[in-house]
């Protein structure tokens, strides 16, 4: 993780940071889902079937990115998968009950959670940078601490 953040004392505040975490990194997956669906309305000229999944996105158009990207692109798809589907019950298992969970489980469950959200946000980034230097027409936004950037600029 870029910086690792503190396991709290208190059961309950290391529960509730733990929320917080995963809430932000399902909300970025939820802006990765909404980038998937540009990403294949600009590759493929239509947009993707209602209520398709992002690996669904993702395998459509494959075979409109270089090599690297395909992968890249799994890659992203995986640590979605991971955190929707597969982090409470990694490290052993989550019980959800204040104290009942080591300081050393959150510890875990944080990093993971880091390490996950790094990959979509490097992954998103590569696509959006793919996207503008291949299709002139196409401008994305992104929104961060720092304000509104046209990555065009970047």
């Amino acid at each position: 993780m870029e910086h690792e953040v503190p396991v709290p004392d208190s059961p309950e505040e290391a529960q509730q940071l733990l929320y917080l975490l995963l809430g932000r990194a399902i909300a970025r997956c939820q802006v990765a889902e909404a980038s998937a669906d540009t990403i294949h309305h600009v590759l493929l000229g239509k947009p993707a079937r209602e209520r398709s999944t992002l690996g669904a996105k993702a395998k459509a158009v494959e075979p409109e990115l270089p090599e690297h990207l395909q992968a890249e692109y799994r890659e992203l798809v995986e640590a979605r998968n991971y955190l929707v589907h597969r982090l409470l019950f990694d490290h052993g298992g989550w019980k959800g009950i204040p104290g009942w969970d080591s300081p050393a489980l959150y510890r875990k469950l944080y990093d993971s959670i880091g390490e996950a959200l790094q990959t979509i946000e490097r992954v998103s980034d590569l696509l959006s940078r793919y996207l503008v230097d291949t299709n002139p027409e196409v401008a994305i936004f992104r929104i961060s601490d720092e304000g509104v950037q046209d990555i065009r600029d970047l």
